[in-house]
């Protein structure tokens, strides 16, 4: 079969170049009666955008299903589940319950005639982010891709998994068939932004490339699109920090993200909640703030801070534990929960619950939410460098403390993701003093 490769930079258009390349291929007559474009990706929130992007294409409407890789494995599971042999399931049990899946879908695709059911329906995939990919998952795209006609684009420095080696995925992706490299940036053109990210994933030091600024003993670098600052914000000034972020917000036209790699810091917290509720007053009167923003949280954060202040008891009633979540029920998951709760004592008799069963309902309900689109927002986002991956923002606010973790190269890599999701401006605020001599920044 033959497979189509993207490999580039961020905001050099992958995406845009996967689906146009699956389209020219769709075009061509690739897909039959019946036959439909799987499209896969790594996170939901990936699925949801390709989703979209594939859907505002008349030449895939109605012909298309995007999934994530963990759900098209336990789909593949089960209905081939007949054909699982105990060694795989025994290796299958011994992973978790994401890669226990992947490990059984990619195990079926060894088999001729699994991957010859799929390509019935499924003759073209189409994969982004693919540098993400781990054995498993891997396994799966090799199986497909001897049956099916394949579309991927993957960039290794946008691997974030600290101390993965995906020389041998991308080795594996540029000879499985024709490679296309792309060079030409297409998210900004804001030239002063594009070098700081370009120093960043080539490990220079990013203030040589920007322009020195001092103003009352304080030096920012600048350039056009960029700002790069240090603010020495401790716990017990968090307002240093407060004051940074809002008067960057001030600045801004359009929506700002607001992109960490540790969003449990505690003076990052506390200085985003002051900037939601305070005011600042300039020396000439004017006023700016407050600001607004919503958590993006993984779903299992999202269930977990909905349940925080309940002490769920060990086991209960299905009435008492609706008296304890109802004040709750504003919120969808919760509604949805106990609804789950009203129908399974109504159909099967179920007259308790364990707190463990209460928690799974309401993962399994903001994870639903979340799949279709429908978590709540208000105001700006802030969020991981991680939940950020494969987005783009009009601007970012990149929170850099003390705690970002991991070995010289994941921190790049963690901070040039974060410089490459915003289109027109990014502020780099590193909370602490004389760190800029140090990686990520030079």
């Amino acid at each position: 079969m033959t497979f189509d490769f993207f490999e580039g930079a961020a905001g050099t258009g992958k995406t845009h170049n996967l689906v146009a390349r699956a389209g020219e291929i769709v075009g061509g007559g690739a897909l039959g009666e019946g036959h439909k474009l799987l499209a896969l990706s790594f996170m939901n929130g990936a699925r949801r955008r390709l989703d979209a992007r594939l859907g505002e294409n008349p030449a895939f409407r109605r012909r298309f299903d995007c999934q994530t890789f963990d759900v098209f494995a336990r789909t593949l599971a089960a209905r081939r589940r007949s054909l699982i042999a105990p060694a795989m399931q025994e290796q299958a049990i011994a992973l978790n319950e994401f890669d226990g899946p992947c490990a059984l879908a990619a195990g079926l695709l060894d088999r001729e005639p699994v991957r010859q059911w799929v390509a019935r329906t499924f003759p073209l995939v189409l994969v982004d982010e693919a540098q993400d990919l781990d054995e498993h998952r891997m396994g799966i795209l090799q199986g497909l891709s001897q049956s099916c006609w394949i579309v991927a684009g993957a960039d290794a420095f946008q691997c974030l998994h600290d101390g993965r080696d995906t020389a041998h995925l991308m080795a594996w992706l540029e000879g499985a068939g024709h490679t296309h490299h792309l060079t030409q940036p297409r998210r900004t053109n804001q030239q002063g932004l594009l070098a700081a990210a370009l120093a960043v994933r080539e490990g220079r030091d990013i203030k040589a490339v920007l322009a020195a600024n001092t103003f009352n003993n304080r030096t920012t670098w600048n350039g056009a699109g960029f700002r790069l600052l240090e603010t020495p914000a401790t716990q017990h000034n968090t307002g240093l920090l407060a004051w940074a972020i809002a008067n960057d917000f001030s600045q801004r036209q359009g929506a700002v993200a607001v992109l960490t790699p540790d969003a449990g810091n505690a003076i990052i917290r506390a200085a985003l909640a002051t900037s939601q509720t305070r005011q600042w007053t300039r020396n000439n009167g004017a006023t700016f703030g407050p600001y607004p923003h919503t958590w993006d949280r993984h779903d299992n954060e999202e269930a977990d801070a909905l349940l925080g202040n309940i002490a769920l008891p060990e086991a209960a009633s299905c009435a008492d534990l609706r008296a304890l979540l109802t004040p709750l029920a504003g919120h969808a998951a919760i509604a949805q929960a106990i609804s789950r709760m009203d129908r399974l004592r109504r159909a099967h008799g179920q007259a308790a619950f364990t707190a463990a069963q209460v928690t799974e309902f309401v993962r399994d309900s903001v994870r639903n939410r979340s799949r279709l689109g429908f978590r709540q927002q208000h105001g700006h986002l802030a969020m991981t460098i991680q939940r950020a991956k494969n987005r783009e923002f009009p601007n970012v606010i990149v929170l850099w403390p003390h705690t970002a973790t991991g070995s010289a190269e994941h921190l790049r890599r963690l901070l040039y993701n974060a410089i490459t999701r915003a289109r027109n401006h990014c502020t780099v605020i590193v909370l602490g003093q004389g760190r800029l001599n140090a990686p990520p920044f030079a």
